[in-house]
């Protein structure tokens, strides 16, 4: 199957926002359609895309309290 490039998009985009708003139904939706076409697999894209920039957003914050308690017990040495 040839990859629409303009419904990918558009299904990347609404699946980037289902997956911040309105994850079950995102989930639900990609789980029971068949078959795969461009718009589906840009939702999925735009989902994994979504979970991706949340893990490292969590990852970035952890490493801030991290180093903002290294930087308390360091102060606590002195």
């Amino acid at each position: 199957m040839e990859l629409d490039e303009k419904q990918f998009t558009i299904g990347f985009n609404n699946g980037f926002l289902l997956a911040r708003f309105e994850p079950h139904i995102l989930i639900a939706l990609l789980r029971d359609i068949q078959p795969l076409n461009s718009y589906i697999k840009g939702m999925a894209s735009g989902q994994k895309e979504y979970e991706l920039m949340q893990t490292k957003s969590q990852l970035d914050e952890l490493e801030l309290l991290r180093q903002k308690n290294r930087d308390q017990m360091d102060r606590e040495r002195d």
